[in-house]
């Protein structure tokens, strides 16, 4: 029995390639990660969003998301640093006092791709509804995109 087995391996390894000769498979293609796509949303968005505050801005995103050409981004501004802004020092200042702006500033961002860069279409600083909800008929994104379910 002991010889039949060790036939058998000697016959399976007469017949395999020799790991040096063997093919290696070919490398996948490089593909963009969600970090890098997620770097590129925010490259684009960053400028429209701190040009409103009046101030340099760094985004803080909770969801991002892309189909196809469009993206959607929704992420919490603060200072470049990481720490909250003083709204209080921001044009938004009458709106927070007045309860006319909401979540800290969350920001909603429809962004489109157009020859290879991400360019913002609209977006929505603080609002108390839901402001976006008619941007995928007069924008042409999918509704999809911002979960709006249409």
């Amino acid at each position: 029995m002991k010889r039949l087995v060790v036939a058998a391996l000697l016959t399976v390894a007469a017949c395999s390639q020799p790991a040096s000769e063997q093919a290696t498979p070919p490398a996948p293609p490089p593909v963009a990660s969600a970090d890098a796509a997620t770097a590129e949303l925010l490259a684009a968005a960053t400028p429209v969003v701190s040009e409103d505050f009046g101030q340099l801005v760094s985004l803080s995103p909770s969801i991002v998301r892309i189909q196809d050409d469009w993206a959607w981004l929704v992420a919490q501004p603060q200072t470049p640093d990481g720490g909250p802004i003083d709204l209080s020092a921001t044009p938004f200042a009458s709106a927070v006092e007045n309860g006319v702006f909401d979540g800290n500033g969350t920001t909603y961002v429809l962004l489109k791709r157009e020859n290879g860069a991400w360019r913002v279409v609209d977006h929505a600083i603080g609002p108390t509804d839901v402001a976006w909800e008619g941007w995928p008929q007069r924008y042409g994104a999918p509704a999809s995109v911002m979960d709006l379910g249409q």
